[in-house]
C-alpha cells in the first residue's frame, strides 16, 4: 500500500510546485489592451527583478492598475509584454502589501505615476521595491532602455506572450 501512495504524493507535490512557477496574471479585457493587434499599439514590457533577500509580503505578486482598473499581477522574478492602446496620459498604480510600524501591522501600499505610451514604440518598465524600513516597502516603476532591459532579462522568467528581450 505504501508503494502505491508514495508516487501519488510525489506527483501531487510536483504539480503544486509547477503551478506556483508563474504567478503573473493578465486581465485580457482591460480597456487599454489592444486585442486585435491591427490597431496602433505600444509594446510595454513589465519587468520585476528578484530581490537580494526575502522581503515577506512584498514578495507576493504586485498588482498593476492602469487608470484605476486592474491590468495585471506580476510575480517576483518575472516579466511580461502587453500591447496597450496609445495614450497621451495614463496613470499606473502599483499596489502591494507590507508590514509597517513597531507592531508589524499589515498595510496596502499604493504608488501612482503618470505615463505616456505612443503607438509603434516599445517601453521597458522595471518595477523595483523601495524599503522604507518601519514605514514599509512600496514599489516604483522606472523606464529603462533596451540595453538595461537585456541585462535584467536573463535572470527573469518570461510569462505570457513576452518575446525574449535578448532577441530584440
Amino acid at each position: 500500500m505504501k508503494k502505491q501512495v508514495f508516487p501519488g504524493v510525489l506527483l501531487a507535490l510536483a504539480a503544486l510546485g509547477v503551478s506556483g512557477c508563474a504567478s503573473t496574471k493578465i486581465v485580457s479585457n482591460h480597456p487599454l489592451m489592444e486585442k486585435s493587434g491591427s490597431g496602433p499599439y505600444a509594446t510595454v514590457y513589465f519587468l520585476r527583478p528578484n530581490t537580494e533577500r526575502a522581503m515577506g509580503f512584498p514578495d507576493n505578486p504586485l498588482t498593476i492598475e492602469m487608470d484605476q482598473e486592474k491590468l495585471l499581477t506580476l510575480g517576483k522574478g518575472e516579466y511580461t509584454m502587453l500591447r496597450l492602446k496609445p495614450r497621451v496620459t495614463t496613470t499606473m498604480t502599483l499596489k502591494s502589501k507590507t508590514a509597517v510600524g513597531p507592531n508589524w501591522t499589515i498595510k496596502e501600499m499604493s504608488k501612482d505615476k503618470k505615463w505616456s505610451f505612443a503607438g509603434g514604440q516599445t517601453y521597458f518598465l522595471v518595477l523595483k521595491p523601495v524599503d522604507g524600513e518601519f514605514r514599509g516597502v512600496y514599489f516604483v516603476a522606472e523606464s529603462v532602455d533596451l540595453f538595461s532591459a537585456k541585462e535584467a532579462a536573463p535572470k527573469l522568467h518570461a510569462v505570457g506572450v513576452a518575446k525574449p528581450i535578448s532577441a530584440l
